[in-house]
């Protein structure tokens, strides 16, 4: 914070001239204690079978 008031003390600007910010919209996440079943086979990988070579 120190070399931000003094960055904009030399600047002669305020903090919002230095900084720039944006916002997003995030999913809402699950709340605490909120039973939904998660699918499992959805984070698993796809098994694989090697086939010997012939």
């Amino acid at each position: 914070m120190p070399v931000l008031a003094t960055l904009c003390d030399i600047l002669d600007c305020t903090p919002t001239d230095l900084i720039a910010t944006s916002a997003q919209n995030l999913p809402a996440h699950r709340a605490a204690g909120e039973e939904t079943p998660i699918n499992l086979a959805a984070c698993r990988p796809t098994p694989v079978r090697l086939t010997p070579e012939g």
